[in-house]
């Protein structure tokens, strides 16, 4: 059988030029996109979608927080193929305006991930372009909430959503087709305490006294959770700290010990483990701090107040072989359609210390893989290689006519 891919490809310059796809990236740059606050960009990349011939709707996550899905091809077949990306950014600052600077495209969340939101939307207008007929549909999810743990992608998959094979075009390089990932596990350690003014602290229970004594000793605990192929995991990061007076911790009023102080904590763990062994190793470790301060409170809250814009969603490990065909195929199509190669794949240290939504993929059976675009080192976080944009966007273009026409 004639392979549907090839005739395509030599159309790709034509059908995908590089100054569209960085345009396109500009134009997503563009859009603020913060965690639980996505609805703008997703109306903008349905709006895209739809100016180009693609069906696409929104899906509301919660009150007023859509997600846009995109189908191309036949409505009522199962889909052959599944692009996925997050819409909301990482707060790490930066400009709306993108700015090129010869291969490097610079600009506010272009690197997690508006770039590979960019080569999924770019694989789907040249496909649609080309004019060739899918047999079978290409789904497109643009979700939110995937730095929550993966709210979008759950609420697609509990929609009904699924397809036979996925990929994510997280900023991992298209040097590398990573199928084996670390779980992310977000939690809060609150410690109630009771406020005294200065004058009288003795008669206190300094909460924040508590907290950091109790990280001291969550820090140092062993967790158990090991596996060779993933060292350092398990690996803990307290990220971030509020303490204060009453549940709000309220902030003013110092001459009054704090009576409630939270830490937001993010801890990396290896496959075969889940979330309730996580969950009981926790358990485990404050169990001294709670015999040690028997005057305070120490809970855990997982997930964390939603005021913290953290989320909870469960974020287990994800491990896939290696050598799936999602797999073969990148590798195979990469080098025809760009001047790179896969240089590895599976497991891709440090990268794969990771945690994203090929997790929730993965455990509805979907075949799925992390395959996108990154920057070149030391101001990574920043920009986008437009080279590697390219070849992640060419590659799904082709990917999508293999498996769908």
């Amino acid at each position: 059988m004639t392979d549907p891919a090839a005739p395509f490809i030599d159309q790709l310059d034509r059908l995908l030029p590089d100054d569209e796809l960085v345009r396109i990236a500009g134009e997503l740059t563009a859009v603020p996109s913060l965690t639980g606050e996505e609805t703008a960009l997703a109306e903008f990349v349905r709006t895209k979608l739809l100016d180009n011939g693609i069906h696409a709707y929104p899906q509301e996550v919660a009150p007023g927080r859509t997600q846009t899905i995109g189908v191309l091809g036949p409505a009522h077949e199962r889909p052959a193929l599944m692009f996925n990306g997050h819409l909301d950014m990482d707060p790490l600052g930066g400009e709306y305006t993108a700015r090129r600077v010869g291969d490097k495209l610079y600009g506010a969340g272009l690197h997690n991930m508006k770039s590979g939101l960019a080569a999924m939307l770019g694989a789907a207008i040249a496909v649609r372009r080309s004019g060739i007929r899918l047999r079978r549909p290409l789904l497109l999810e643009f979700v939110a909430g995937e730095l929550q743990g993966g709210v979008g992608t759950r609420f697609a998959l509990d929609s009904g959503l699924t397809a036979d094979a996925a990929v994510v075009p997280e900023p991992y390089s298209v040097r590398r087709v990573i199928t084996r990932t670390a779980g992310v596990h977000k939690f809060a350690v609150v410690v109630r305490g009771r406020t005294a003014h200065t004058s009288r602290h003795h008669e206190g229970v300094d909460a924040i006294a508590v907290l950091r004594a109790t990280l001291d000793l969550l820090e140092s605990a062993d967790l158990g959770l090991r596996n060779t192929d993933f060292p350092p995991l398990p690996r803990l990061q307290i990220a971030s700290l509020i303490a204060g007076r009453g549940d709000g911790h309220e902030l003013s009023g110092i001459s009054y010990l704090a009576d409630q102080a939270t830490a937001l904590i993010d801890v990396r763990y290896p496959p075969p483990y889940e979330p309730a062994d996580v969950t009981a190793a926790i358990e485990q470790a404050l169990t001294k701090a709670r015999q040690q301060f028997p005057a305070a409170q120490i809970t855990v809250d997982q997930p964390p107040d939603p005021r913290f814009r953290v989320g909870g969603t469960d974020m287990p490990p994800m491990d896939v072989d290696p050598d799936s065909r999602i797999v073969r195929d990148i590798r195979a199509l990469l080098p025809q359609v760009s001047a790179f190669d896969v240089e590895e794949s599976g497991l891709a240290l440090p990268y794969s210390y990771c945690g994203n939504d090929t997790t929730h993929l993965s455990r509805a059976g979907i075949e799925c893989c992390l395959f996108g675009p990154r920057g070149a080192p030391d101001d990574t976080e920043l920009h986008v290689l437009i080279s590697e944009m390219s070849a992640c966007a060419r590659t799904l273009a082709a990917l999508a006519v293999q498996r769908c026409a």
